[in-house]
C-alpha cells in the first residue's frame, strides 16, 4: 500500500508544471501598438486572449501587459478583474484573476469565460507604486 501511494504522489508531483516551466510556456503576446490608457492615465495596458477569436463558454486565459505612464514594464502589481455585461446587469460568471507574472510586464489572467453572446465589458483594476488606476475594456461578442 504504502509502495502505491508512493508512486501515486510522485505522479502528482511530476504533473505539477514548477515554477521556470509555467513562466517559460507558451502565452499569447500582446501587441504593444495596441495598448489602452488607463482612465486616470497611470498606465497602457494590452492584452491577448489565449483563444482567437473568443468563444463563447469556453474557459481561457488573457496575458496583459502593464506599462507605466513613460512605457516601462510594471512590476508586482495587484491586478483585479471585474466586469460583466452593462445591458443586462450582471457581472461576469467567473472569477478571472492574475495568477502569475511572466515578466515584461506581462500578468496571466486565468478564468476567463463569456456565457453567452453580446456587448461585454472587462475592467483590469491595477495597484501598484505608480497608484490605482483602471482600464474598462468593451467586447461585442
Amino acid at each position: 500500500m504504502n509502495a502505491l501511494l508512493a508512486l501515486l504522489l510522485l505522479a502528482l508531483s511530476a504533473a505539477q508544471p514548477s515554477a521556470s516551466t509555467f513562466a517559460e510556456a507558451v502565452w499569447p503576446t500582446p501587441d504593444p501598438a495596441s495598448a489602452q490608457t488607463t482612465r486616470l492615465g497611470r498606465y497602457r495596458i494590452s492584452y491577448a486572449p489565449s483563444l482567437q477569436p473568443i468563444e463563447i463558454n469556453r474557459i481561457h486565459a488573457w496575458v496583459a501587459q502593464v506599462m507605466d505612464a513613460d512605457g516601462n514594464p510594471v512590476a508586482g502589481a495587484t491586478i483585479s478583474i471585474t466586469g460583466g455585461m452593462p445591458d443586462h446587469d450582471h457581472g461576469l460568471p467567473t472569477a478571472p484573476r492574475a495568477t502569475a507574472y511572466l515578466g515584461e510586464g506581462r500578468y496571466l489572467i486565468e478564468g476567463m469565460r463569456f456565457h453567452m453572446g453580446g456587448a461585454w465589458e472587462v475592467v483590469l483594476n491595477v495597484k501598484s507604486g505608480a497608484g490605482d488606476d483602471a482600464l474598462s475594456i468593451p467586447l461585442d461578442l
